[in-house]
C-alpha cells in the first residue's frame, strides 16, 4: 500500500559535516570564533538597535595551549524563538542577514567541546541555562546542564570552544598575539573601516589587547566607495573598502577581500598584477598595501554554507577585480603615471633589439602602453607586437594578391604596394643595423669580463663573435660571422679561413695556422698584383708576457712566419680540399689584436714599428716579406666599429623609435 504522505527526515548532520572539507590552516582554525562573533553582533544588534555601536560589547578570551577560545556579548541570548532556530538544522532565521544556518555546526571541524551559556528575557521573566552542544549523542537532543562555567551579568550568550583536534591545536600553538588580532580584523574589515563595530575586548593567554589601536596602527586613508559594476551585462550594486596597509605577513602585497554579509569568504584575491607592482613605497620609504573590501548583493546570494568561498566563475570575479584595480589606479594617480612610464621605458628597450616590432604600432608609443596590463613588462610586449605583425604580414598578403590579379587593381594600389616594399626594406635595415648594435654591446662586455683567477677573457671568445673557429667561407653564411667589426670590406672577400691550417688538413707539428686567413682575387685581366690576403691574430686580453724572437711568444714573429709559408706554399686549400692559387704579387696586410701592455710594447719596438695616427696602435711595412703588420688592442676594435656604425645607430633606429 502507498501512503498518502511521508514526513521528511532530519538532516544528518555527522554527514554533513564529514564531508566538508576544512583545511588545517589558522584561517580555519579561528573560523568558529569568526562565527561566534558574528552571531554575537547580530544579537547585539537585536538588543539595542541603533545603539549596538555604543551599548554593545563583545568580549573573546583565546588560549593557545590547549586551545580554547570563549566569546560572550551582551546581546538578547537564546531566547525562545533563537532556540528553536538553534535546533533546526540549516535554518532560514538568518536568511535576511546572510545566514546558511550551518555556522555553529562548522565547529565541529576544529573543536570536541563545545558549551552554550545563555541569559534572557524569557516568558517568566530573566531566564538562564547552559548546554554542552554535540551532534555526535545518540540521541538528538540538547540535555541541560548547570551551574554557568562563565559570568553572564547581563543578557546574552557565551560559547566556550575547547579540546581542539590535533591537527588544529598544532596551528593553534604556532600562533602569535598579532596573527590572531589581525585575522579578527581582516575578517571583519568592513565593520572597522565603516565603524560599525561595538566595543571588543581581546584577552590571549590572559594579556588584554587593543584591536581597534591595532587597526588604525595597519590601516590608513580608509574610504568607503558606492559603485556599479557590470558583471555578464548586468550592473550590481557594491560597497569597496579601499585602505592602505602597511606591507606584512598578513598582506603582502595588493589584496582584494570579498565579503557577505560583513563577513569575509575565502582568502581575498591579490591585485598586483593589475595594479603593476606588489605595493607601494612611500616617501617615508616603507612599503604599503592596497586592501580592498568589497561587499555587495552580489556576492550575499553566492557564499557557500561553510562560508569558504564565492560560488562565482572566475571571469565574474576578474570583473569586480578589473573595476577595484581601476579605482585603486585612479586614486593613485602619481604611481599609475611613473609606472606607465617605467614601462613606455621598457618597450623602447624593446625597439632598440627589435626594431622590427615598432612597425607593429598603429598608435603612439604613451597610448599603446596605456591600452595594456599594469603589470606588463617587455616579454608580454614583446610577444604581443609578434603576433600583431605577424598576422599584419598575412593580411597584407591576402590583400596583395587581390591588388595583383589584374592590371587595373595593380596600377590603382602601386603607390600603396611600393610604400609597403619602402617600409619592408627600412625594416629589415633596421633589424641589421640594431643587430651589430648587439655585437659591439656584446664584444664591449666580453672584454671586461674577468674570470675567477684574475685573468681576462680568452681571444676565442672574440674570435668566434667575428668568425666562427674552425670553418671557412665555404660552410659559413654571411649572416653567421661579423667581419664588418674589422673593416666593412672583409665582409666581401672572395674566401675566409678561420682557425684553420694552411693545407687545409689536420694540424701538425710545425704547421702555420692563422686566426683568420681572408684571400680576395682580382679576376680582371688576371692581374696577382690586385690580389690581397688578409690575417688577423687574437692574443688572449690582458696577457702580458710577451717576449722578441720567441716564436710562442713574439706575434710579430708568428705574422711572419705564417706569411712565409703562404708565400711558400702559393696556395690555400678550402674545407672542400679546393686549392686556391696565391701569387707572388699578392698584397699581403696582417693585423695583430691584443692589449698594449708594456711586455708587448717592448716587441713592437724592438720590431721597429711608428704609432698609428691615433696613437692607439703600431704598424710597420715589412719590404723583405712584401707585407703590412698593425698591431691594435680590444678596445681600438670595438671603438673604430661603434665609430663606423654610429650614423646607423643615431639615424636609422633613432628614426623608428
Amino acid at each position: 500500500m502507498t501512503p498518502s504522505s511521508l514526513a521528511l527526515r532530519p538532516a544528518d548532520m555527522v554527514a554533513v559535516i564529514a564531508r566538508t572539507n576544512l583545511h588545517p590552516n589558522p584561517d580555519n582554525f579561528l573560523l568558529p570564533m569568526f562565527e561566534s562573533i558574528s552571531n554575537a553582533y547580530h544579537s547585539i544588534s537585536d538588543r539595542f538597535g541603533a545603539e549596538n555601536i555604543s551599548k554593545g560589547h563583545i568580549f573573546i578570551d583565546v588560549n593557545k595551549d590547549p586551545a580554547s577560545i570563549i566569546v560572550k556579548d551582551n546581546g538578547t541570548g537564546l531566547d525562545e524563538d533563537s532556540m528553536e532556530s538553534f535546533r533546526t538544522p540549516f535554518t532560514g532565521q538568518k536568511l535576511k542577514r546572510g545566514g546558511k544556518g550551518f555556522g555553529r555546526f562548522i565547529s565541529f571541524k576544529v573543536f570536541d567541546d563545545i558549551l552554550y551559556q545563555s541569559r534572557h528575557k524569557g516568558k517568566s521573566g530573566n531566564e538562564r541555562f547552559s548546554f554542552r552542544f554535540d551532534i555526535n549523542v545518540q540521541k538528538e537532543e540538547i540535555s541541560f546542564i548547570d551551574p554557568f562555567t562563565t559570568s553572564l551579568e547581563d543578557y546574552g550568550c557565551c560559547v566556550s570552544l575547547s579540546a581542539a583536534k590535533p591537527n588544529f591545536q598544532t596551528l593553534a600553538s604556532a600562533l602569535s598575539d598579532d596573527q590572531i588580532i589581525d585575522r579578527i580584523i581582516r575578517y571583519f574589515l568592513p565593520y572597522f573601516l565603516s565603524g560599525r563595530m561595538p566595543q571588543l575586548e581581546i584577552y590571549i593567554d590572559g594579556l588584554k589587547h587593543d584591536p581597534e589601536e591595532r587597526f588604525r596602527s595597519l590601516f590608513s586613508s580608509q574610504e568607503i566607495i558606492k559603485d556599479k559594476i557590470e558583471i555578464d551585462g548586468q550592473l550590481h550594486d557594491f560597497e569597496i573598502g579601499i585602505s592602505l596597509s602597511e606591507k606584512g605577513s598578513l598582506f603582502p602585497r595588493h589584496a582584494m577581500l570579498l565579503f557577505a554579509d560583513d563577513r569575509i569568504i575565502g582568502s581575498g584575491r591579490s591585485i598586483e598584477g593589475k595594479i603593476g607592482t606588489p605595493h607601494f613605497t612611500g616617501t617615508d620609504g616603507k612599503s604599503r598595501v592596497v586592501v580592498a573590501s568589497v561587499s555587495g548583493e552580489f556576492l550575499n546570494i553566492r557564499a557557500n554554507t561553510a562560508r569558504t568561498d564565492i560560488e562565482a566563475s572566475e571571469d565574474e570575479i576578474d570583473e569586480i577585480a578589473n573595476h577595484v584595480s581601476q579605482i585603486v589606479l585612479d586614486k593613485q594617480g602619481e604611481y599609475r603615471e611613473q609606472r606607465r612610464g617605467d614601462q613606455a621605458k621598457s618597450l623602447s628597450t624593446v625597439f632598440l633589439r627589435n626594431p622590427l616590432l615598432r612597425t607593429a604600432l598603429t598608435q603612439n608609443v604613451a597610448d599603446y602602453v596605456r591600452s595594456k596590463p599594469m603589470n606588463w613588462g617587455a616579454e608580454q610586449f614583446v610577444s604581443d607586437l609578434a603576433l600583431k605583425r605577424f598576422r599584419d604580414q598575412g593580411r597584407w598578403e591576402k590583400e596583395l594578391q587581390e591588388k595583383t590579379k589584374d592590371y587595373e587593381s595593380l596600377k590603382s594600389a602601386r603607390e600603396e604596394i611600393l610604400a609597403h616594399i619602402e617600409q619592408e626594406n627600412k625594416e629589415a635595415l633596421a633589424s641589421y643595423v640594431a643587430h651589430r648594435r648587439t655585437v659591439i654591446d656584446l664584444a664591449e662586455k666580453i672584454i671586461g669580463v674577468q674570470d675567477s683567477n684574475g685573468s681576462t677573457s680568452l681571444e676565442d671568445v672574440i674570435h668566434d663573435i667575428v668568425y666562427p673557429r674552425h670553418t671557412d667561407s665555404e660552410n659559413t653564411k654571411f649572416y653567421q660571422h661579423n667581419l664588418w667589426m674589422l673593416d666593412e670590406r672583409l665582409a666581401f672577400v672572395s674566401y675566409v679561413s678561420s682557425d684553420r691550417t694552411v693545407h687545409g688538413g689536420r694540424r701538425q707539428a710545425g704547421d702555420k695556422v692563422a686566426d683568420l686567413i681572408m684571400f680576395d682575387e682580382c679576376a680582371v685581366f688576371n692581374d696577382s698584383d690586385s690580389n690581397s690576403l688578409v690575417l688577423v691574430e687574437f692574443k688572449r686580453p690582458g696577457r702580458n708576457d710577451y717576449k722578441f724572437g720567441d716564436v710562442k711568444r713574439d706575434p710579430i714573429q708568428q705574422v711572419f712566419e705564417t706569411i712565409g709559408k703562404i708565400r711558400q706554399e702559393k696556395s690555400l686549400v678550402t674545407s672542400s680540399g679546393t686549392r686556391l692559387n696565391v701569387p707572388g704579387g699578392t698584397r699581403i696586410y696582417s693585423y695583430i689584436v691584443a692589449d698594449i701592455e708594456p711586455t708587448l710594447l717592448d716587441v713592437v719596438e724592438d720590431h721597429d714599428f711608428d704609432a698609428t695616427w691615433d696613437q692607439q696602435g703600431y704598424y710597420r711595412y715589412h719590404d723583405k716579406r712584401d707585407a703590412f703588420v698593425e698591431v691594435f688592442g680590444y678596445n681600438k676594435l670595438v671603438s673604430d666599429a661603434k665609430k663606423r656604425n654610429s650614423a646607423f645607430f643615431d639615424v636609422l633606429i633613432g628614426d623608428l623609435i
